[in-house]
């Protein structure tokens, strides 16, 4: 029962980081980072303002849309009920995991990042967005769900602790989990790096098609391509050491980490040509960051205690 509660406490804690990610996603898309110019308050207030008179007259009126401050409200809400589902997982993991050392400083760690990055997020909106401030908020986050991760899946490992016993060691296999997760963080950090040069040049040339602002970025642009398609050839690689596998969660993980990279290459590549909704960038990023969390899972579910 107690083993349960902890593994429950942790999956909704890991579901509301990932919403929380993507609402995230969604201020950057939408252009929301500054919806509400001050911090912790929105426009000197704890709930935003819903018409411009309710502004103070310290603050600069002009600087006001309904519609970003409540996108950028409800950014900052979800963060403190994150806090909150961690904090109770740390009461939980105090009160009944002292023992259980992963337990205990899993939670332990993700509490310390779940408060670090709120601060940065004060910061952030201090900083007038500064863009390596936003790409290191984005940094946390995905450390922050691969903490989560972990915790979902060594409860969830005690709870059914039969299925994973004497599995035996494949390091091929431990080793390109290891390898993916680094290259999927990067991949993810090169993509936000490459969209906040194509804001900052088009800021500058706003008459610069897409394909000339692409043209504008540096070749660290390809970078981001090649990487794609290095995760899709090691996917390929971890899907067919995962197909006869006896553990059901390995082989549905194995199809999964494939496909979505296959999706992920193919929005991609869309955006390139295309002029797609900002949504779709939206959803590529929360999609890839999907992977970061599930890396870890598999990781630590068959990856380094493997069964042939």
């Amino acid at each position: 029962m107690k083993k349960q509660l902890f593994f429950q406490s942790a999956v909704v804690s890991t579901v509301l980081s990932y919403l929380l990610i993507f609402v995230g996603g969604l201020v950057r898309v939408s252009g929301s980072g500054m919806g509400c110019p001050d911090w912790p308050k929105c426009f000197g207030r704890w709930i935003p303002p819903t018409n411009i008179d309710q502004i103070p007259s310290y603050i600069d009126a002009t600087s006001f849309n309904i519609v970003l401050a409540w996108i950028e409200y409800g950014n900052r809400s979800l963060g403190v009920l994150v806090g909150f589902s961690i904090i109770i997982l740390n009461i939980i993991a105090i009160y009944y995991f002292r023992k259980e050392t992963k337990l205990l400083v899993s939670a332990i760690l993700s509490l310390i990042l779940v408060a670090a990055n709120g601060g940065l997020g004060a910061i952030v909106v201090s900083s007038i967005l500064n863009p390596f401030l936003v790409s290191l908020h984005m940094i946390l986050a995905l450390m922050l769900v691969s903490v989560l991760s972990y915790a979902c899946i060594e409860s969830y490992k005690l709870i059914n602790i039969k299925k994973f016993k004497d599995l035996e060691i494949n390091k091929s296999l431990s080793n390109s989990l290891i390898i993916f997760w680094i290259l999927i963080v990067i991949e993810i950090l090169l993509g936000t790096g490459i969209r906040t040069n194509l804001e900052l040049v088009s800021i500058e040339n706003p008459l610069l098609s897409k394909g000339e602002l692409l043209n504008a970025l540096d070749s660290y642009k390809y970078l981001h391509s090649f990487l794609g398609f290095t995760l899709l050839f090691l996917s390929i690689y971890i899907y067919s050491q995962l197909r006869e596998n006896k553990l059901y969660i390995a082989r549905f993980l194995g199809i999964f980490i494939l496909g979505m990279i296959i999706v992920q290459i193919f929005l991609g590549e869309m955006m390139v040509f295309f002029e797609l909704p900002q949504l779709t960038r939206l959803f590529h990023t929360w999609g890839s960051s999907w992977l970061v969390g599930v890396i870890i899972i598999l990781y630590n579910c068959i990856g380094n205690e493997y069964s042939k």
